[in-house]
C-alpha cells in the first residue's frame, strides 16, 4: 500500500516519537518551517510534540496520542518525524496499528524513527520512507538536494520513479555540532563499488542499530521476493567492533537470505566506520559474489540525504558505474 502523494496547500503534520521538538533550536526551526512552506505545504506541530518527561521527550503516552491524532486528522496527508534520538520501540505494544491502516499517509524520518518505519510497514503492509527529519531542512548551510528529493519521492506531479544522483558536496554532523554555525563544503566522490551486480528488490533498512531492534519480532516485516538492503549507522555505534556486531546479527536473521544487493550510507566524519573498513567486514561474510555492494551513498548522519521508500522497489546496477532508482 503506497499513500497518496502531496500536492501544493496539503498540511504536514510534525511529531515528536523520539526526542523533543524543544531541543531543536528556534532558529533551525523557523528555517524548516520556510524551506517546507517554499512548496507549499502547511507546517503543523503536534500537541505534545514540545513536551519533556524526566528523560527529556514526551511520555511514550503523549508519543502514541500524537501519532493516532495525526493519522485520524483528515487534512493530515503527511506525518514527519521531528527529530531522531532513542525509544521508539517503546510505541510499538501501544500503537493502535488500526488507526494507521485505515488513514494511510506519508509517514517518514530516519535514525530512530527507522523502528516505526518497518513497523508500521509490518503491521499495517503501507510504504513509509526513509528521509530528512523535519529538524534536517532547517540546519544550514543549505538543502537543495534533499528537498529536490522530497520532491522527486512525496509530490505527484513527479514521475512515479526516480534515479538517485550523487550530491556534489556534502556536510558533516559530529554530535558536538550546535546546528547553527556554518559547515565546510566537503567535496563528494560519490558511490563506490565494493562488489559489482544486478538487482532489484523491496527496499528495507535504515539506521542499523536501530533496526536490529526489531530482529526476532513481530515488527521486523516479512518480505515476499528479494530485498534491497540499505544500511547507516551514527557515530555513537561505529567502532569496527559494534559495527561488525550488528552487521552479523542483521546476517544472522532468516530474511538475509532475500538480500540481492547491499547500499551503505555515508557516516559521520568522527566515526571509526570508514568506507574501507565498512567494505572490508562485509566482504569477510563470504557474501555472494553476485549481489552488489556499494558504499558513501547520500544517507545516514551526514547532510544532504535523498529519500527511499522503505516496502518499495528498488533497482541496483553497480558495474563500472551506480544506477540505483527507486519506485
Amino acid at each position: 500500500m503506497i499513500p497518496d502523494k502531496l500536492k501544493p496547500g496539503d498540511e504536514i503534520r510534525i511529531v515528536a516519537p523520539a526526542r523533543s521538538v524543544g531541543d531543536i533550536d528556534e532558529r533551525v526551526l523557523d528555517r524548516a518551517k520556510t524551506t517546507l512552506a517554499s512548496l507549499g505545504l502547511k507546517v503543523t506541530f503536534s500537541k505534545n510534540a514540545f513536551s519533556r518527561n524526566q528523560r527529556g521527550c514526551p511520555t511514550d503516552d503523549e508519543k502514541v496520542e500524537d501519532l493516532h491524532t495525526a493519522f485520524i486528522d483528515e487534512n493530515v496527508k503527511c506525518v514527519l518525524s521531528a527529530i531522531g534520538g532513542f525509544n521508539s520501540n517503546q510505541l510499538l505494544d501501544k500503537i493502535d496499528w488500526q488507526i494507521i491502516k485505515d488513514n494511510p499517509k506519508i509517514f517518514g524520518g530516519f535514525s530512530d524513527i527507522t523502528v516505526l518505519n518497518h513497523a508500521i510497514l509490518a503491521k499495517t503492509g503501507m510504504v513509509t520512507y526513509a528521509m530528512p527529519n523535519f529538524y534536517c531542512f532547517g540546519l544550514p548551510p543549505e538543502n537543495s538536494y534533499s528537498l529536490e528529493y522530497f520532491q522527486r519521492c512525496l509530490f505527484a506531479d513527479q514521475p512515479d520513479y526516480y534515479e538517485m544522483q550523487p550530491a556534489k558536496y556534502w556536510y558533516d554532523f559530529p554530535w558536538s555540532y550546535d546546528e547553527i554555525s556554518p559547515r565546510q563544503a566537503l567535496k563528494n566522490d560519490g558511490p563506490r563499488i565494493v562488489q559489482s551486480g544486478l538487482a532489484k528488490g523491496t527496499m528495507i533498512g535504515g539506521n542499523l542499530c536501530s533496526l536490529n531492534l526489531l530482529n526476532g519480532t513481530d515488527y521486523f516485516p516479512k518480505v515476499t521476493g528479494d530485498i534491497v538492503l540499505c544500511i547507516e549507522d551514527d557515530s555513537y555505534d561505529s567502532i569496527p567492533e559494534t559495527v561488525e556486531r550488528n552487521i552479523q546479527s542483521l546476517m544472522q536473521q532468516p530474511f538475509f537470505r532475500q538480500v540481492k544487493a547491499i547500499l551503505i550510507g555515508r557516516f559521520q566524519g568522527e566515526s571509526r566506520a570508514t568506507d574501507d573498513m565498512i567494505s572490508d567486514i562485509i566482504l569477510s561474510k563470504n557474501i555472494d559474489s553476485k549481489i552488489p555492494v556499494v558504499v558513501n551513498l547520500d544517507f545516514g548522519h551526514t547532510d544532504p540525504k535523498f529519500i527511499y521508500p522503505v516496502g518499495g522497489c528498488c533497482q541496483v546496477a553497480a558495474n563500472n558505474d551506480v544506477a540505483i532508482t527507486f519506485q
